[in-house]
């Protein structure tokens, strides 16, 4: 099979991935959200920084290292597996003997619990992390894809079932560790690769000067990444939390499902053609247009429509997530080109800039978050936006240094764009005053219009658009 053909296949497959499993995550959320409190998502919330953060520790970059190297051999494999499994079970018994002091930081002594046992996961999945590496490697995304989906299914049986039996949080807990049991085994099965008795320190030293660049960096992300959570579970109340924890993740799914699907693609992609750097600037332009053209518009779509549309979908009791959701889908503007500029540095091998910058961009976060406290959880909202846009700047103007694509032609690819999201979004509230519609009418003239719009001004991106799904229905028929 040709690169081409690979890409393809790889962003078919991984879309069914992404897309699948975050419609899956989206229903079943929506029955646990009626089964569950807002407290419930709180105490989870709280711990996301310490089991992120730990996950990152696990993968040490050396997965993001391999996927780079070109030819990577057995004993590299072998060596990080269990460089990654050794490093999981010391950290897991780092958190457990934490897990006291974490508790009493939110004066919540269930969390002590939760962490002991949720922690397990960090053991589960550094067994899958080389196998789901090796898979990404070889473009082999129908694989990962059915591993993923198949999972979380299972899961969720798991999980909404404890929920109805009235297990509280531990239901999401246990939803957590059947997911991850679940898919190390199948990983396992499907790539058929197993360890050998191998460990060289050369390997790691080796792999190390690329991948520890991107650890550093990518600690640093993921901690301030969720700092915002520590802070609003340690001011404010669980259920508070669970407001905040319940708005990000709806914020997720509408701005970073699409850029996370072309970027699972997108970096073995940028890693081949890291000595072709014309070929790369149009890969990565034709990326950020997609990805621009269908999030913008629905970033825009549900600001709009986020009252009836949160109340609808989870009840009355998580109204005061409203607010918080508006807020977070103005920074997904420009955290959903964040990454897209970020991986294409990263595969040119450039990770020491990468990490160098993330000092100041992290460290900006960490400024704004400390300011806006000063006004409660919308003034920490509003600095993660700016933060947001802060981010995005400095990585494009990364890419613009190494890639040569300035940064300015990039604005002006998102330019026409942005205004025709946001003006239509105008044109649909300014009729809604006049003539009251439910939100799902509202959403279907929205995207009419917008789309009736982009095809009659023959916008860039809207080609890029039509010539992928050409190819698309080529390749199904």
């Amino acid at each position: 099979m040709s690169l081409s053909s690979k890409v393809l296949s790889g962003t078919i497959w991984a879309s069914f991935d992404k897309f699948g499993t975050v419609l899956l995550q989206f229903s079943v959320n929506l029955v646990l959200a009626r089964l569950l409190t807002p407290s419930d998502y709180g105490c989870i919330g709280m711990l996301a920084i310490f089991l992120v953060v730990s996950q990152v520790l696990v993968d040490g970059g050396f997965g993001s290292a391999l996927i780079q190297k070109k030819e990577p051999t057995q004993a590299d494999y072998s060596t990080i597996f269990f460089w990654n499994l050794f490093f999981a079970c010391f950290l897991y018994g780092t958190l457990f003997l934490l897990s006291p002091w974490i508790a009493s930081y939110f004066k919540m002594p269930l969390l002590s619990d939760v962490l002991k046992v949720l922690g397990i996961i960090l053991i589960i999945n550094s067994l899958g992390i080389i196998q789901n590496n090796r898979l990404r490697k070889q473009l082999a995304f129908k694989k990962i894809s059915l591993v993923n989906i198949s999972s979380f299914f299972i899961a969720s049986l798991v999980g909404i079932y404890l929920a109805y039996r009235g297990w509280g949080v531990w239901s999401l807990v246990a939803m957590q560790l059947t997911n991850a049991l679940v898919n190390a085994n199948m990983l396992w099965l499907v790539t058929r690769w197993h360890p050998s008795c191998i460990f060289s320190f050369g390997t790691l030293r080796e792999l190390f000067k690329f991948g520890g660049y991107l650890l550093a960096s990518n600690i640093l992300q993921e901690i301030c990444k969720n700092l915002q959570g520590l802070i609003i579970g340690r001011k404010f109340s669980s259920t508070e939390m669970g407001l905040y924890s319940q708005a990000k993740k709806l914020d997720d799914v509408a701005c970073l499902t699409l850029p996370n699907v072309i970027m699972q693609v997108m970096f073995p992609l940028f890693s081949q053609l890291q000595n072709d750097l014309k070929q790369m600037k149009n890969t990565l332009d034709m990326s950020i247009q997609i990805i621009s053209f269908v999030t913008f518009p629905l970033i825009a779509i549900l600001i709009l429509v986020a009252h009836p549309m949160i109340c609808f979908l989870y009840g009355n009791k998580w109204e005061g997530a409203i607010p918080y959701f508006q807020i977070l889908c103005v920074g997904g503007l420009f955290a959903c080109l964040q990454n897209v500029n970020y991986y294409a540095v990263a595969a040119l091998g450039k990770s020491k800039p990468l990490f160098r910058w993330s000092f100041y961009k992290w460290g900006m976060l960490f400024v704004l978050l400390l300011s806006g406290m000063h006004w409660g959880i919308h003034g920490i909202l509003w600095g993660m936006v700016i933060s947001s846009l802060n981010i995005y700047v400095v990585n494009a103007l990364l890419v613009s240094k190494c890639c040569h694509y300035p940064f300015v032609e990039q604005l002006k690819r998102l330019f026409p764009i942005f205004c025709l999201s946001f003006l239509v979004a105008v044109f649909v509230q300014l009729f809604n005053r006049w003539i009251f519609l439910p939100f799902g009418v509202n959403i279907v003239i929205y995207i009419t219009i917008y789309m009736m719009i982009a095809w009659r001004m023959r916008i860039e991106a809207w080609k890029n658009c039509s010539v992928l799904f050409k190819i698309l229905r080529k390749i199904n028929d």
